[in-house]
């Protein structure tokens, strides 16, 4: 949410690694990181998979000789935080994506349905129908 300026700061950072070989040396980097800079060791967060339901091209943040940092695209985001809303904060984000996206009603749901998480379609779809309501509809 940092790639669309939701707020300054946050507590940490969600990333998933695709490659399992990978997972432990950038783990070992994240720890060299948090030491340096004086973070908590949970700062690299790997908790959003558990919303993450295929995988978007979104802008990418980082590109090294290892390493490509990729945000999911603004729809992938958007479905993540539909399938959780779990609080304001979920519902602060997922109204500044919203505002990210073009199109009619139908057409941005048809790019936010495929990233949502089996099993929570409907209640993201009762979140998308309120935010929508609220923040699109002419009043």
């Amino acid at each position: 949410m940092l790639v669309y300026a939701a707020r300054d700061s946050t507590k940490d950072v969600d990333a998933i690694v695709l490659q399992p070989a990978s997972a432990e040396p950038i783990r070992a980097a994240a720890r060299r990181v948090a030491a340096e800079q004086g973070l908590p060791e949970d700062w690299l967060n790997d908790g959003a998979k558990g919303y993450l339901h295929g995988l978007s091209a979104g802008p990418v943040l980082l590109e090294a000789a290892s390493l490509i940092v990729r945000a999911p695209s603004a729809e992938q985001l958007l479905a993540m935080k539909l399938s959780a809303w779990r609080d304001d904060l979920d519902i602060d984000d997922a109204r500044l994506l919203l505002s990210k996206l073009v199109g009619g009603r139908d057409s941005v749901w048809a790019g936010i349905e495929a990233y949502l998480v089996p099993g929570r379609e409907l209640k993201a779809r009762y979140a998308f129908d309120d935010l929508w309501e609220a923040d699109r509809e002419p009043r």
